[in-house]
Parts: structure tokens; sequence; C-alpha cells
């Protein structure tokens, strides 16, 4: 009887050991999350405005989930839809963007991802019709990344401030090739078409002159440069470009003068303008948003970050 009373007050007292190590451990994963989710308010900003992933020439859905991954792994946005579009221009979405959603990401899969730039806006003017009948999207960011960059401007000179489109709030542009793409006979290029002239530019070819104009204006830099008057002023812009130092001021795939020639576009038309340029090995064209860090840091602070301020050493008001 003694035996039994004496293990009953032990199962009690391990009982209650057990409940209050598990309370004390409930207790400080609460705090570390509470902590966390202090610092992320802290940091980025608080937002219901989309942003829209664009890849380039030859992109998949893949090519967008490194930079997706490092916002999310901040804690500065989160995925919440994935929009596709089929050869003939056909819309399927997956998932939802809502007022209450956090920085919500939306990432694009063109199923012909060699269309080229032209049809690209086309089918972005496509989807940001339904973003804004549909899902009630006034504002909109982009990240474009090589001739998805490209798309995204030529969309919004396309476009302008259309009512019946989303009012673009900020860009930030990853490799655009604005002034040419180098010509470096690979297997991925076109070989018949249209979509041949656009690999019309060599390393060390162009340059900037003082008046920020590029010295060679390819027929596709011409195209943006008719339309500059109607690129929305209110737009905040980042153009992150690639050096990957081997002499030919380039990222291996877009020269430098290709990527900058988008400040003369935008010059007195814009809220900001800003450049970042990366160095080295992981400044190759596809590296850039693929496995660079200081891309993604830069990317995310200037979307969403708290302290982001739009001082540049480019900025042209």
């Amino acid at each position: 009887m003694f035996s039994n009373r004496r293990e009953k007050r032990y199962q009690i007292l391990y009982f209650g050991i057990g409940s209050l190590i598990l309370l004390v451990i409930g207790f400080s994963i609460w705090h570390a999350h509470q902590q966390q989710v202090q610092q992320i308010n802290h940091r980025y900003i608080n937002a219901s405005t989309p942003t829209l992933f664009v890849h380039g020439w030859s992109g998949t859905l893949r090519s967008e989930h490194r930079v997706v991954n490092a916002a999310e792994s901040s804690g500065a946005a989160s995925r919440r839809m994935i929009i596709r579009v089929s050869a003939t221009g056909n819309v399927h979405i997956v998932g939802t963007v809502k007022k209450w959603m956090r920085n919500p990401i939306i990432m694009v899969k063109m199923a012909n991802n060699r269309a080229g730039e032209f049809q690209y806006a086309h089918w972005i003017t496509k989807i940001c019709k339904i973003l804004k009948r549909r899902y009630h999207v006034n504002r909109l960011n982009f990240i474009g990344h090589s001739m998805g960059a490209y798309a995204v401007v030529y969309y919004n000179l396309l476009n302008g401030n259309r009512s019946d489109l989303p009012r673009v709030n900020k860009l930030c542009l990853i490799a655009g090739p604005y002034d040419g793409i180098m010509d470096l006979h690979r297997a991925n290029q076109p070989t018949f078409g249209p979509l041949v002239r656009l690999w019309d530019d060599a390393p060390n070819e162009n340059r900037i002159l003082p008046t920020g104009r590029p010295a060679i204006i390819h027929p596709e830099y011409r195209r943006l440069y008719r339309l500059r008057n109607r690129f929305p002023r209110q737009a905040k812009v980042l153009n992150i470009y690639g050096n990957i130092g081997d002499g030919s001021n380039s990222d291996g795939v877009v020269t430098n003068v290709s990527a900058l020639s988008l400040g003369y576009l935008l010059r007195g038309r814009v809220t900001s303008y800003q450049t970042f340029e990366t160095f080295g090995m992981k400044a190759q064209h596809s590296e850039l948003h693929q496995h660079n860090l200081a891309v993604d840091r830069e990317l995310i602070h200037f979307l969403w970050g708290k302290q982001h301020q739009d001082s540049s050493l480019s900025e042209l008001n």
C-alpha cells in the first residue's frame, strides 16, 4: 500500500516536472518566434502589392526559384501564385493573391520561352488585365531577368498607366539587354526569323557617351526609345547588371553598355532610377539570379526593405 502511494507521488511529480519543461520549451519557442516576427516587421514593409517575376530566354520556373527562396527565407515575401502561359497565350493560374497577404510573389512561366520579349510583353499585358479584373490588384512590382527584363520595360512603355491595368510601383531588372545581346553563336540562339537581329552586340564595341546615350543605337533600343515618354512616372527602378571581369565588360551574354543604356531611356521619366553592379564569376548572366547572394540582398532590400532609400549613384531626377 505504502509503495503504491509513493509510486503515485513520483508519477505526479514527474508529470509536473515534465509539464513544466514542456511549458518552458513552448514559451521559448513562442518567444523566439515573436522576436523573429519583430525583426521581420522592423526590416520589411507589410504591403499587399504583389511582385510579378518574369523569366528570360529559355527560362523556366526553376530560373525563378533561387530568388524567390531567398525572399521567403528572409521573411520579406512569400510565393502565392503561379501563372502559366501556354504557347498559344492561354493563361492558367494556380493560387491566389489577397489584400491581407504580406508581399505576395507571383511566378510566371512562359511555355514558349523563346517567343521573345515583344511577345512576352503582350502576354504580360494579358496577365495584368486578369490580375486587375479578377484579383483586384491595383499596384504591382516586377522582377525581370534578361529578356524578361526587356519585356517588363517594353510592357510599361506600351501601356503607361492604363486604367484597366495595375499601376506599376517598383521594377527590379536583372541583366536586361536593352541595346543588344552578344552574338556568341550558341546553339540556343535563333538562326532564322525576326529575333535573329537581337543578337547584334559584341564586347567593347559600344560605349556610353557623356550624355548617357549609347554610341550605337540598335533597332531594339530605338523601339524602346520611341516610346520613352509613356513610361509611368511613379515607377522606381533598380537596374542590376554583372561584370565577370574577363575584359569583355559584360556578364558573358549582355554587355554593361547594353544594360546601362536603360538609364538614358528613363532620364527625367521615373521617380527614381538606381544601378547595382556585381563583379566576378557569380556575376555571369545566369548566375545573377540563381547563385548571387549580393543580388538577392539588393533585390530584397529594394522591393521590401523598410530602410531602403531612393538614393543612388545613378539618380536621374
